[in-house]
């Protein structure tokens, strides 16, 4: 479901890129950061309203603003998803960055490689945060 998962802060800066497809790196995620941040600045200062999805022929971008104005955005699979499991993900991984990193973030000098540790915090919490959903979908069926 989810390819790929960006971090990015209120100056439009990617603070943490993880691809779960392979372990490549986009060619500059600094670049897609900006794109994407100019993307959701403008739908909100023109059209009043957050974006939540932009969807391509092959997949389909899902973003999130927390109210700290930090955005995560997933690069999902072009297939129907729940939009409310990638609400409650998304919460549950800007929540646990901005935990773990407060001092570095009240202080961040620029230097992104503080945070590549949190990849390995993204995959306990996308095992947890499916499992409980599946629990959940059993439960309710």
């Amino acid at each position: 479901m989810i390819q790929e998962l960006m971090i990015i802060n209120e100056a439009g800066i990617a603070l943490f890129y993880h691809n779960f497809v392979n372990k490549e790196k986009v060619d500059d995620e600094q670049s897609l950061a900006s794109y994407f941040d100019i993307i959701c600045r403008f739908t909100k200062q023109s059209f009043k309203e957050s974006l939540r999805t932009l969807m391509l022929d092959s997949f389909t971008f899902f973003f999130y603003t927390h109210k700290s104005r930090y955005h995560l955005v997933l690069k999902c699979e072009n297939r129907d998803f729940d939009k409310k499991l990638l609400e409650s993900i998304s919460n549950t991984i800007i929540i646990s960055f901005l935990s773990q990193y407060k001092d570095v973030l009240e202080d961040f000098n620029g230097d992104i490689s503080n945070f590549k540790t949190f990849s390995k915090k993204i995959i306990i919490i996308l095992n947890t945060e499916f499992k409980d959903f599946m629990k959940f979908q059993t439960i309710e069926h």
